[in-house]
């Protein structure tokens, strides 16, 4: 569905622009041959325009004159707004967002289909270009979101909203993207924190199922989904995840063979001594800046995947020695230990043992947004939630700090030193958007609405509410409130809410008859 957005405030304008007040007012969106209000933009002119939020769709003029040499940018920061393509990673890379027109009197016409909050019109024309209005057509999926969380430290709360609005835009297409603006492609390996928030937000299940069947359709085996080995393991984790919740049985059947196939493809490349026998070994981009490139977490995802595949096999009545086998390989020979906190968190994840020490040191300081549920998960099972939630606060309470109202594909906490606002001019302070990231996304190029940034979705429905899914008819619950006083959430299932509040105290539970609750 598309829904009408109009600008809040004028960032800023230069050469002459009048008539701005024009384009706040809310009236009819359509062009007529009179129109008494109308915001002039003379030649050479200029106008920076600010939705006050993230969005993903299109720019809608409508315009009252003609104009042959009009320039129309759009930015997830007001410095993206006004890069040059080239610029510190600028592009139109995967999606559109800086174009020049000819824009036609009495028009109304859309450009774009991207993420951003920001837009700039240079009118490079030699006359005056007068618009009605400057609206951004909003497209999402109109879900009803059911499953919430809330609690009495309001920062929590934004953090958890904003988590989840990341997560709500990427649902585009009948799929899930990895991002609005770059990648907007189902990549696998990052389904799976995408997958996990949205099981505990909507009930609508067509657009994970729909995300699950394109990239089987793209992927036959012997071959590594999406070209990576890590993204194939990563693939049976989603589908068991997603037949445990959802209890759908006949897609699981319909995909058997396929499953077993990838499987004994994956199993083929573990010997029998634990070690992994492929070349590209990738975790996430972080951790390709340590020695091991992510092995150690890749060692963790083999053995995830082979349990799953035990898992999903053995419901559909087929041998399962194989994969069990290589997960007793791998849970006997991994690596005693990981010294960079993506991969440690994964191994603590999937119970590998290990020193999760390392997950603490250094506060949130080698987080990354990927790994964020992982990471979080994991230091309240050692340390209990009151430190978890402080450094979730910390970590993306950094990001909103800086003026996010949708979470970055990557952040580290460093970058927050002398930094500007993404919703601002610089003026002298060091400019994240054009000057960080890394590997991909350097700069301009970096999304700052990417989907597996909704870790604290999770995190707080399945730690900190202690949501925990046993199979789609049973749940444990047992919440850690850490320093929280009072905790409600609810979680959605294919039977109906579970409710929870909990004040420390108390704990009330409201589960659909279908569903048996474990405390």
């Amino acid at each position: 569905m598309k829904e009408l957005i109009y600008p809040v405030k004028v960032i800023d304008c230069a050469n002459g622009v009048e008539g701005v007040d024009a384009l706040f007012k809310v009236s009819y969106p359509q062009i007529g041959l009179t129109e008494p209000f109308l915001c002039k933009i003379p030649a050479g002119g200029y106008i920076i325009l600010d939705y006050g939020m993230e969005y993903v769709g299109g720019i809608r003029i409508l315009a009252h004159n003609e104009s042959k040499n009009v320039r129309i940018r759009v930015g997830e920061s007001v410095t993206e707004t006004c890069a040059e393509l080239g610029e510190n990673g600028a592009c139109n890379d995967h999606s559109l967002r800086d174009i020049t027109v000819h824009i036609p009197a009495y028009s109304d016409n859309e450009y774009f289909k991207s993420g951003f909050r920001f837009c700039r019109i240079d009118n490079l024309a030699e006359n005056a270009l007068y618009v009605k209005k400057v609206l951004l057509n909003y497209t999402h999926a109109g879900l009803d979101q059911k499953g919430d969380f809330e609690c009495d430290d309001e920062r929590v709360n934004e953090i958890f909203k904003i988590a989840t609005r990341t997560v709500y835009m990427n649902v585009q297409n009948g799929v899930i993207y990895d991002g609005i603006k770059r990648d907007r492609l189902v990549w696998v390996g990052d389904l799976h924190p995408e997958f996990l928030a949205y099981l505990g937000l909507y009930d609508d299940y067509s657009y994970l199922k729909n995300s699950l069947e394109f990239s089987i359709e793209q992927t036959t085996p012997p071959a590594w989904v999406n070209g990576i080995p890590a993204y194939s393991m990563w693939l049976l984790i989603v589908i068991n995840d997603y037949i445990k919740h959802t209890g759908d049985v006949k897609f699981l059947e319909k995909h058997i063979d396929y499953i077993e196939n990838t499987a004994r493809f994956i199993s083929e490349h573990i010997s029998s001594d634990g070690k992994l026998k492929y070349d590209f070994v990738f975790l996430d981009w972080p951790s390709q800046n340590f020695e091991d490139k992510g092995y150690a977490g890749n060692i963790a995802l083999a053995f995830m995947a082979m349990n799953a595949t035990v898992e999903m096999l053995s419901l559909c009545g087929k041998h399962t020695r194989f994969a069990s086998e290589k997960a007793e390989i791998l849970k006997v020979n991994n690596p005693d230990s990981c010294d960079y906190k993506q991969g440690c968190a994964l191994r603590s994840y999937c119970g590998l043992s290990q020193d999760v020490s390392v997950l603490v040191k250094d506060g949130v300081k080698g987080f990354s947004t990927f790994m964020s549920y992982y990471i979080l998960s994991s230091i309240a099972s050692k340390y209990g939630s009151a430190k978890a939630t402080e450094m979730l606060k910390e970590y993306y309470g950094g990001m909103l700090d800086l003026g996010a109202t949708s979470f970055f594909e990557d952040f580290d906490i460093d970058w927050m030193m002398n930094a500007s606002r993404i919703d601002q001019i610089p003026n002298g302070k060091v400019d994240i958007h054009a000057t960080k990231g890394d590997f991909c996304y350097k700069g301009f190029r970096h999304s700052f609405c990417h989907g597996w940034a909704g870790g604290p979705v999770q995190y707080l429905q399945r730690v900190v509410a202690g949501v925990k899914i046993i199979d789609s008819k049973t749940f444990e619950i047992k919440p850690d409130l850490g320093n929280l006083k009072w905790i409600k959430a609810s979680f959605p299932t294919p039977y109906g809410l579970i409710k929870v509040e909990c004040d420390g105290k108390e704990l009330k539970i409201d589960a659909p008859k279908e569903i048996t609750i474990i405390k």
